[in-house]
């Protein structure tokens, strides 16, 4: 699907491939998401350059994700998607610009794209040139990484609420320092889940990361090839502030990537350490019918002298001495603390 954006008007779509050559001359932003073969002629043939396919489009080395061809800039970025989502995916998305229009190849869907083309819908004059549909860009693609990394940010807050609650007993008078309500037993975290909750919070941290840095780098590319153009200087100016704003969304990320690393260690280590209480219940109660199947085993051995088998207190002996062999050591650990 290709959508034209004629400068001062709302975008066009669902045009067949033969009238392409017009609106591109027409346009200001030309958005190609998921074209096919013959869009992609029409296109190349429109613009007067070839367009990347996509396994280029997939290339991590710098010099063919960021180079200048025939006039034109291509500058390729991975960009978060899916973020809403349980899988969060990170896609590559080619802008190729010239001062005349710019052209965004993609084959995925940018929450960032959809809101651009919804406010030039609602105002088609406020991006009448491609520098200006740049910023734009730039300015959506950064506030959606904002608001991811808040989101992110929230759930780890809850996360750490979830995980570090314990159980309080109200005493008469007494106040307790956090706001937060405690946390019954039987409501404890799952600890499976919190470590997949764990795991996704990661997973959006540093698919930002990667955004981030892709975005940094494409907007360097492009100050460094234009910087002594005057009719750039404004949207210059203005790719200065959006640079500043990732600079500080890096600084945020690294720090949530800390929080990520934290949390996933307290979950493993509360993890540990309800293994080690179990552990220590079984121990408890080996400790306590130990002593008792001894004595037990004593009285069962089948020896033809065994003087209290006659006895007429034997038996009410042996259940005694069982339950005094069973507290004895129980008392002992319990006063030194070791219970």
């Amino acid at each position: 699907m290709v959508t034209f954006h004629p400068a001062g008007e709302r975008a066009v779509t669902g045009v067949d491939p033969a009238a392409f050559g017009e609106l591109v001359r027409r346009s200001v932003w030309v958005d190609i998401f998921g074209p096919t073969r013959e869009e992609e002629l029409a296109l190349e043939a429109a613009l007067g350059f070839g367009v990347p396919t996509r396994e280029e489009m997939q290339g991590i080395e710098l010099s063919s994700r960021l180079y200048e061809e025939e006039g034109a800039l291509f500058m390729t970025a991975t960009i978060l998607t899916r973020a809403d989502t349980s899988h969060p995916e990170s896609s590559a998305v080619t802008f190729i610009f010239t001062p005349e229009r710019l052209v965004t190849l993609r084959y995925a869907d940018p929450a960032a794209f959809r809101l651009l083309s919804s406010r030039r819908d609602v105002a088609p004059h406020e991006f009448p040139s491609a520098p200006r549909a740049l910023c734009g860009l730039a300015d959506a693609i950064v506030e959606r990484l904002a608001d991811i990394l808040e989101n992110t940010s929230a759930a780890l807050d809850q996360l750490s609420v979830e995980i570090f609650s314990v159980e309080v007993e109200a005493l008469p008078g007494a106040t307790t320092r956090s706001s937060a309500a405690p946390v019954p037993r039987a409501a404890r975290p799952d600890y499976k889940e919190t470590l997949k909750r764990v795991g996704r919070c990661s997973d959006l941290v540093s698919r930002a990361r990667e955004s981030i840095v892709s975005i940094t780098r494409l907007l360097s590319f492009f100050r460094s090839k234009y910087r002594d153009e005057p009719r750039m200087q404004a949207a210059l100016a203005h790719l200065d502030t959006v640079s500043a704003d990732l600079a500080s969304l890096g600084d945020h990320d690294s720090f949530l990537s800390s929080k990520v690393a934290f949390m996933l260690d307290a979950t493993l280590g509360l993890i540990n350490n309800e293994q080690n209480n179990i552990i220590k219940i079984v121990s408890v109660v080996a400790l306590v019918f130990l002593p008792p199947t001894l004595v037990a085993s004593i009285y069962g051995m089948n020896f033809e002298v065994m003087p209290e088998l006659k006895w007429l207190l034997g038996y009410p002996l042996a259940l005694v001495l069982m339950v005094i062999s069973a507290v004895l050591p129980y008392a002992f650990f319990k006063r030194k603390g070791w219970l």
